[in-house]
């Protein structure tokens, strides 16, 4: 006769698995096959059991159940009197195989009854009610025990001769599952100790009962905090910086490049270098101290720099632009759902510090080196992949093939007004108002000058006529304040309009603007304020960054505008105040940060409160926007692969402290000529490099190399470039706005006056004129 194991399903700890509830009925019984499944009498008043059907022929045998059931155990027995229907009067030693004296007492624990017995020949059907014999064990010894009802001694019972399982049909527990019951009863629950009883209503009757205890519930799993620890804390720890840095960079460099569209593949030897050609000029020092830092960078002369994959010079170098490859036609970009993207590292930090006992792995929180400012940017998306480059053929210019679009005065002048025109807004709120004369006093935009002028002249407030003070500065080719000088008449104007500031750059056109004649003054001296912007052109998309921290430039001489001769108070310049006796008198090098201006503010403004960082920051950070987006479309017409370029906008603030744009300058100064300078350009130029160089020129994976060069020690540097502009994400917005009000052709007209620009005259440089020799 076939064995099988019957096991009593009445633990909450398995109603949500595959056991049917104690409080419902078994609906049948599961056999070999597991498509066919015996019904059973649904008006059965035992408890339910759950019959489960093995497949392994060999497991029939007794030694195998033996094995996946553990402990023969002498099973401490109590009286009581309880209403349970479905327990033994007596449980003999042998109805359970078992080995120790463990996990059987577990499984009776949870309530859970298992019986092995066989099927009985004598089983005889009166009345529907069934009389059945269990087997006493394998000594021998016979307890039979006839009841009335649907269960004897733990056996389900069966009303007709075809409900019986075939012989086929047996139970065996699983070691596996036996296992998993030792698992979950190390947890040890906190009980109560009451015995457990049944809800079914049976006679009452004394009955020897195993003591039992309540199931209890599964504890909730708890999870233990992982603490974070900020990464600045962190890179004191030159091991854990060894191992994160390389990783965290290039991840940011991925984002990056997705961002752009690109794929890169990058050189599979642990150790190569990229060339890099250097110009001579005033910035190549601090250009090649940069430069010099990265270990996988080597420079070449001038006879060599057809094999460099960068060119850095201080004037464009238009030959070495017509070589670089542009981007099919046929390639378009399609964004891709971006969700705002965290760079993390899955290097944990682990306190040295901290005794062997109570060490904790922490999470770092890279929050702190400012890379949510790009990958969190409203302007921020990836782009489908459709370009790969091999970084070894990658060449890379630092000049924008159509920067004069953005540099050059006049240039600048008329995308500005098309554009605000275009969008619906007065071009004159943003920048003061401005006249481009082209041929002097014969030009049709003088007359519209002297028309403005002699109306403001005749204006009156409160009595007193306004002041009527112009400045007028040659419209290209010039630097350093060169050639700018303060008009208060009509017969000024018309006399700088004359001459030739520069003659050795040809003929020159003027730009004459409005002064901004109540400036924001500190210590009653003029400043203005210098801020930087990085332009990425990369497998045809423009991205613009904002440059987060800058400088003022202050004036040398008390502040007045009877005064319209003297230079050191008008004209904040360097390359002008650098010749004042009164120089670096009041700041180191005439330069404040925006915190020392910031505490000028608190300290002289206490009437009314005034944040720098929250009032005027945003709105220069809009006005750089609106000219980038005003010229996206003309600064790289060609879609040169891969060119970049940093520029250096001039800000001026009134006594509002509304910021006024002034100009653009490309190629800006990086002298460092006070201690102020000597932290915010080397930081600057640095992030720039990270976005525009590493992000495509990585670092190779030379563990030896990097040791070598002592770069371990090397602190991750916080990037301060916020991404302001994506012409994928913020073009097509724009565009849109202009369709909508029908200025779409407006926008996108090409104005005579610069198309007849060369490209020997398209520049503004804020570069000495001298070159001076490379260090």
């Amino acid at each position: 006769m076939s064995e099988f194991t019957v096991f009593r399903t009445i633990s909450p700890f398995n109603r949500n698995k595959k056991y049917p509830s104690a409080s419902r009925r078994l609906l049948g019984i599961s056999t070999a096959d597991s498509s066919r499944v015996s019904q059973i009498p649904q008006n059965l008043d035992s408890p339910l059991i759950t019959v489960y059907p093995h497949k392994v022929k060999k497991l029939l045998g007794r030694s195998k159940p033996r094995t996946g059931l553990t402990p023969r155990i002498e099973r401490k027995i109590i009286k009581s009197t309880t209403n349970t229907p479905d327990v033994e009067s007596l449980w003999p030693r042998n109805s359970i195989p078992s080995k120790d004296n463990k996990s059987h007492a577990n499984l009776l624990k949870h309530g859970m009854q298992i019986n092995k017995i066989k099927y009985a020949t004598n089983i005889s059907f009166i009345d529907e009610k069934v009389t059945g014999l269990s087997s006493a064990g394998e000594d021998g010894g016979k307890d039979e025990r006839k009841k009335e009802g649907n269960s004897i001694d733990g056996i389900e019972t069966f009303k007709s001769k075809s409900e019986i399982p075939s012989k086929s049909n047996y139970l065996i527990i699983k070691k596996s599952k036996i296992a998993a019951y030792e698992a979950y009863n190390l947890r040890k629950p906190k009980t109560n100790g009451a015995p457990f009883v049944s809800q079914t209503k049976t006679p009452a009757k004394q009955v020897e009962v195993r003591k039992s205890t309540l199931t209890p519930q599964p504890r909730k799993p708890v999870f233990k905090k992982i603490e974070k620890i900020s990464v600045k804390e962190t890179m004191r720890d030159k091991e854990w910086l060894g191992k994160a840095k390389g990783q965290i960079l290039k991840d940011f460099a991925l984002q990056l490049n997705w961002s752009n569209g690109m794929t890169l593949v990058t050189p599979t030897e642990n150790y190569f270098t990229y060339k890099y050609y250097l110009g001579k000029g005033n910035n190549s020092a601090l250009v090649k101290q940069c430069l010099s830092t990265r270990y996988w960078w080597s420079r070449v002369e001038e006879a060599d720099i057809d094999s460099a994959n960068l060119i850095w010079t201080q004037w464009k170098d238009r030959d070495f632009l017509k070589k670089l490859p542009i981007l099919p036609p046929e390639i378009e970009h399609q964004l891709e759902a971006t969700p705002p993207i965290t760079i993390s590292t899955n290097v944990r930090y682990l306190d040295p510090a901290s005794s062997t006992s109570s060490q904790q792995i922490k999470i770092v929180d890279l929050t702190p080196l400012g890379f949510d400012a790009i990958t969190k940017a409203a302007s921020y998306s990836h782009l489908s992949c459709s370009q790969t480059y091999n970084c070894n053929e990658i060449k890379m210019h630092n000049k924008l093939e159509r920067n004069y679009h953005l540099s050059n005065k006049k240039a600048l002048f008329i995308n500005l007004k098309q554009y605000y025109t275009a969008i619906g807004e007065n071009v004159f709120n943003y920048t003061p108002i401005t006249y481009h004369i082209k041929d002097g006093e014969e030009d049709p935009t003088f007359a519209e000058f002297e028309q403005a002028f002699n109306e403001i002249s005749q204006r009156e407030d409160q009595g007193k006529k306004p002041l009527n003070v112009w400045i007028v500065k040659p419209g290209e080719n010039t630097n350093r304040g060169t050639g700018i000088n303060v008009c208060a008449s009509i017969d000024q104007v018309k006399q700088e309009l004359k001459n030739n500031p520069c003659p050795r750059t040809g003929k020159h056109t003027f730009i004459v603007q409005k002064y901004i004649e109540r400036p924001f003054l500190i210590n009653k001296r003029k400043f203005d304020i210098r801020c930087y912007a990085l332009i990425t052109c990369y497998n045809g998309v423009v991205q613009g960054y904002f440059y987060n921290e800058g400088y003022l430039r202050t004036a040398s001489k008390g502040f007045s505008i009877s005064n319209i001769t003297n230079k050191y108070i008008h004209l904040t310049n360097d390359a002008v105040q650098k010749n004042s006796e009164d120089y670096g008198k009041y700041e180191n090098g005439n330069k404040m940060t925006y915190s020392d201006f910031q505490r000028y503010l608190d300290k002289n403004c206490n009437d009314k409160k005034r944040n720098f960082n929250e009032e005027v920051l945003p709105v220069i950070r809009t006005m750089v926007k609106d000219t980038i987006q005003a010229v996206y479309l003309k600064l790289d017409p060609n879609h040169r692969i891969h060119t970049f370029e940093i520029f250096g906008y001039d800000f001026l603030l009134d006594e509002d402290l509304k910021p006024w744009l002034l100009e653009v300058n490309t190629n800006p100064c990086l002298e460092l000529s006070s201690t102020h300078l000597g932290r915010i350009i080397p930081s600057m130029l640095e992030n720039a490099f990270r976005i525009a160089l590493d992000s495509i020129f990585q670092e190779p994976n030379s563990t030896q190399k990097r040791t070598a060069t002592g770069l371990v020690s090397e602190i991750i540097p916080e990037n301060r470039f916020e991404l302001i502009f994506h012409s994928c994400v913020d073009g097509p917005v724009l565009l849109d706005l202009l369709k909508e009000k029908g200025a779409i052709e407006l926008f996108q007209y090409s104005d005579p006056i610069i198309e007849e620009m060369s490209d020997e005259e398209d520049e503004q440089h804020d570069e000495p004129e001298e070159v001076k020799a490379d260090t």
